[in-house]
């Protein structure tokens, strides 16, 4: 059956986060063109739509930025047209909205139940005060908590939690991840703090202002992290992700398994497979630009896919997850195999070829060995 997903990127927050180098925009004086952003959003999706036609849609994913900025009444027209545009649907239709702990107030929740909202992921990042102003949030100890606490009982028929590890100067263990999980979210989704080179906390780093943690404290806590969650009745079922059982993240995962999606907003990417191999494409990262593009326009950068990256990108993101990738992806890669299982990175069970702890941690030398071929 062919599957796909909708994202749509809504990019205002009300500040940046100084690790973040996502496509965003902050809340000014002027505030958000709500609903000018969702003209452009709607616009885009009747563009692209026929390129996914015969498919079954099975998730619905606002992400940003912080989405839960825009209006109850915009996510409600996306939501609506969305499934009136692809009305072949799974069941059960995913719908998840990132959502900032202060915005979970219980208006706020039963507006997002109400426009078609059905599974939150909640930015709790971290439950600690110091960590919290190294990373810049504007929520403070005990907002997340208190959120999820409010989520859990407000008739989200599921939700997750984003929680941050490895924080520079902060906690040398897991105490956000233990107190997060102890609420039994059903999914979580735990970070190591990437600092990306075009952010304030890199600048930081270069003026020796802070330090990044090592390598090893990194992969110590990692590997606490999936014991931990593990003994929680968490399957760790990705490489950053973990669920309870029934409770995987619908549209995450037809990233890893090399499904279709389309993206929508300023910075969103989108993917399809044509009949010559596989197609993507990015709109305009800047929002300014995005929305000042003539009708049409959006995207600024589009690749054509051959079979063989396609294949090459299946091996390397089906790497990063708990189901793997059927042995067939590997004919005439026996070196890249065999690599794989003396390293013990991967084990060869019922078929498949599925990563070990160790090839987690070690994922990015697995997909740069892949992509090398």
């Amino acid at each position: 059956m062919r599957r796909f997903g909708v994202y749509i990127h809504f990019p205002w927050c009300r500040n940046r986060c100084p690790y973040c180098d996502f496509a965003i925009a902050i809340a000014g004086e002027g505030g958000i063109p709500h609903e000018a952003y969702l003209e452009c959003v709607l616009a885009e999706l009747d563009q692209h739509a026929g390129r996914f036609a015969g498919g079954t849609l099975v998730s619905i994913y606002f992400g940003g930025g912080t989405p839960s900025l825009w209006s109850q009444q915009c996510l409600a027209r996306v939501v609506a047209r969305v499934r009136e545009v692809f009305t072949e649907q799974s069941e059960v239709l995913e719908v998840t909205l990132e959502a900032n702990p202060t915005d979970c107030t219980d208006e706020g929740m039963a507006g997002w139940l109400g426009a078609g909202i059905n599974r939150l992921s909640i930015g709790v990042q971290s439950t600690r005060a110091d960590e919290l102003v190294t990373l810049g949030r504007d929520h403070s100890m005990g907002d997340g908590i208190a959120a999820l606490e409010s989520a859990l009982s407000a008739g989200f028929q599921t939700l997750s939690a984003d929680v941050i590890v490895g924080t520079p100067g902060g906690q040398a263990g897991i105490e956000s991840v233990e107190t997060v999980s102890a609420l039994e979210p059903p999914h979580l989704s735990v970070y190591e703090l990437t600092i990306e080179q075009r952010t304030p906390m890199a600048a930081a780093v270069r003026r020796g202002e802070m330090t990044p943690r090592d390598d090893d404290e990194l992969a110590a806590i990692y590997t606490e992290t999936h014991h931990e969650l593990e003994a929680r009745g968490y399957e760790h079922y990705e490489i950053s992700s973990y669920a309870k059982p029934g409770h995987r993240a619908v549209h995450n995962s037809l990233y890893w398994s090399g499904r279709e999606f389309l993206g929508l907003g300023n910075g969103a990417a989108s993917f399809a497979i044509t009949a010559e191999g596989g197609e993507r494409w990015t709109n305009h990262r800047a929002v300014g630009r995005y929305m000042g593009a003539p009708s049409g326009y959006w995207v600024g950068q589009s690749d054509t896919l051959t079979p063989l990256a396609m294949v090459i990108d299946r091996i390397w993101l089906g790497l990063r997850t708990l189901d793997g990738v059927s042995e067939v992806a590997f004919e005439g890669r026996d070196q890249l195999l065999e690599w794989l299982l003396s390293e013990r990175l991967a084990v060869h069970d019922e078929k498949r070829i599925r990563p070990t702890l160790r090839g987690f941690l070690y994922a990015d030398e697995v997909a740069r060995r892949t992509v090398a071929l």
